[in-house]
């Protein structure tokens, strides 16, 4: 008998894992072994459990899912990660690409695409929901910008409407440490104010922010950029 896959659901609406947990139970290739609604629960439930794959959210509080990926890749652990989300914009799914996402599906398309998404990269392939434009992916694909985890930590803290001094309470710094980071993105990302600095940080897939979300056809394994 061949073991069942060991998958791990994060995503901060309850909703969306237990519909998930379900199909994935009812198909009976896979066992849900965890849950989480945080990144950081999240990482102590992937170094605890090693699940075969990760489905994972882009939007959370506190580290999202773009910073739990990197997290989950600058640990070195194997397991494989499938991103969910309601965003298809080319540079944020490039980023996740780039930061180790083996699979990137839309929440739109997911009755259809699910399980070819989950069994492609069980399989070691790499997928990309039908969706999502190839050609502009590929434009996208620019020179990564290199920032540190106190910086991509702030950076979202910013884009999430926190002062400086709400910033450096909530990392437990001080305000002129959080001052320091904040002056290091503005330069790293050419940007003169906060509102651009937001700005430039999306739209490079850099920081998560809300979007509207569209509709996707059937989808299938890419090679991947």
């Amino acid at each position: 008998m061949t073991a069942r896959a060991r998958l791990v659901l994060v995503d901060d609406h309850a909703l969306v894992r237990r519909g998930l947990a379900v199909l994935l139970r009812l198909d009976g290739r896979y066992d849900v072994v965890g849950e989480a609604s945080s990144g950081e629960t999240a990482l102590e439930l992937i170094e605890g459990e090693r699940p075969d794959l990760v489905v994972l959210d882009l939007n959370m509080p506190g580290i999202d899912g773009l910073e739990t990926l990197r997290r989950v890749r600058a640990r070195g652990l194997p397991t494989k990660v499938l991103v969910l989300s309601m965003h298809d914009e080319a540079h944020l799914v490039s980023q996740a690409l780039q930061s180790g996402a083996n699979g990137y599906l839309l929440k739109d398309s997911m009755d259809d695409e699910l399980f070819h998404a989950i069994d492609a990269v069980l399989r070691g392939q790499r997928y990309l929901a039908a969706a999502i434009d190839r050609v502009r992916l590929q434009e996208s694909r620019i020179r990564p910008t290199t920032l540190t985890a106190r910086e991509r930590e702030v950076l979202q803290l910013i884009a999430n409407g926190l002062t400086t001094s709400a910033v450096a309470d909530t990392l437990n710094i001080s305000p002129h440490t959080a001052t320091r980071h904040r002056a290091n993105l503005m330069q790293k990302l050419d940007a003169h104010n906060q509102v651009e600095l937001v700005r430039i940080a999306a739209g490079r897939g850099l920081i998560v922010l809300q979007s509207s979300q569209h509709g996707s056809p059937q989808g299938g394994p890419m090679s991947g950029p």
